[in-house]
């Protein structure tokens, strides 16, 4: 009876129109605007990439042609105070990121920087995950002053 009823929920849901908001569309994913982010390699490269896809969704101003966006990251991370045993009580990341927007008639390039500061906890893992979420933090930022920094770049003449 259950498989009865969902068949019929899938089929009225179909008959609708209804579309999953990730479904591809006429053969295209939704992320295929005219920018394309390349790759960026590691777990901080894969969370830049995302930030920068989610901050230029919605393209640039006066950008008619399909282009390509390159990131050189490179991230370090610095153990700043330190305690009276040597073990550190802050730590930093600090990330710096040089692009590259190219396409046929379009060439943007640029670079940024970020550092986001963090308390180094008490408990053994804490570390790694102060060190993981200053490090999304980090990339978010980044890719906010990079996207900012390609849409003041094309709103000049």
């Amino acid at each position: 009876m259950k498989h009865v009823v969902a068949a019929l929920l899938l089929v009225a849901t179909a008959a609708c129109g209804f579309q999953p908001v990730y479904a591809p569309v006429n053969g295209q994913h939704a992320e295929s605007g005219l920018i394309s982010v390349s790759p960026i390699e590691g777990r901080q490269g894969h969370m830049l990439r995302r930030a920068l896809q989610e901050e230029l969704a919605v393209g640039l101003p006066g950008l008619t042609e399909q282009v390509t966006l390159t990131v050189n990251l490179q991230s370090d991370l610095t153990r700043l105070a330190l305690l009276p045993d040597g073990a550190a009580s802050r730590s930093s990341i600090m990330a710096s990121g040089s692009y590259r927007l190219e396409g046929e008639n379009v060439r943007v390039t640029g670079r940024s920087d970020v550092e986001t500061g963090f308390l180094v906890p008490d408990s053994p893992y804490g570390d790694i995950a102060a060190q993981t979420d200053a490090g999304d933090r980090a990339m978010r930022v980044l890719a906010k002053q990079i996207a900012d920094d390609i849409r003041l770049k094309f709103a000049s003449p």
